[in-house]
């Protein structure tokens, strides 16, 4: 089974165990097959709203005579959604104050919720003592490179 990533999200209130959110960041199939009613489901009504007026126009421009046209933006925007839906769903959470705590890869939700829980974390209010970091590279001094010792056409001109 392939691993997903999961991001997961606690609540702005304390009561982490019980309104914790794991969201998996993979395509979705319910989301390809059933685009604006999956949005509904997770309560992203104006991307919900927005995905069923583009359906509409789009099976209008079907009736019009591009059926092949249609279909292809159909398909192009549940693929769109599928994609890209776990991602709105997070971004939903991030608005409204949720904490993301962890990013992982679980094989399936029972499993990112036992290394969620059973990991060893500290408490969420603890400080986190930031490491010393080392000069950066491109920081230091910059030395002058050595003229090469051949000269000329591949060494034929002797050396400086």
């Amino acid at each position: 089974m392939a691993l997903s990533r999961f991001i997961v999200f606690e609540p702005p209130e304390n009561d982490r165990a019980k309104d914790t959110v794991f969201v998996r960041d993979a395509f979705s199939i319910w989301a390809f097959l059933f685009t604006f009613l999956w949005l509904f489901r997770y309560r992203l009504w104006l991307a919900g709203i927005a995905a069923l007026v583009l359906f509409v126009a789009i099976s209008l421009l079907g009736e019009q005579g591009f059926d092949l046209t249609a279909a292809i933006l159909q398909f192009l925007l549940g693929l769109l959604i599928a994609l890209e839906g776990p991602t709105l769903r997070a971004a939903r959470y991030r608005r409204k104050g949720w904490r993301e705590t962890a990013a992982f890869q679980a094989a399936g939700l029972s499993e990112a919720e036992m290394v969620y829980y059973g990991g060893d974390r500290r408490p969420a209010d603890a400080t986190a003592v930031q490491p010393a970091l080392a000069a950066a590279p491109w920081t230091a001094e910059r030395r002058k490179p050595a003229p090469a010792r051949t000269g000329g056409f591949f060494g034929t001109m002797g050396a400086r």
